[in-house]
């Protein structure tokens, strides 16, 4: 794979982000919310979608397994 310069911009400032937060993720997001309020721009924040359940599909017994 090649190496893209932009993935490995992003990937650098992650790093650097992380490393300033002491790699705790609580801290990081908290850093990065206080950025979009300081920043001018608008930030849209959608509401969390439920997910529909999916039907439970039973695990075939031992009699049924072929190998």
């Amino acid at each position: 794979m090649r190496n893209d310069p932009i993935v490995a911009e992003v990937r650098a400032i992650r790093d650097a982000l992380a490393a300033q937060c002491g790699h705790d993720i609580k801290e990081i997001f908290q850093k990065l919310r206080e950025q979009q309020t300081k920043s001018d721009l608008q930030y849209v924040r959608y509401p969390a979608r439920r997910v529909a359940p999916t039907e439970r599909v039973k695990a075939p017994g031992p009699d049924k397994i072929t190998r």
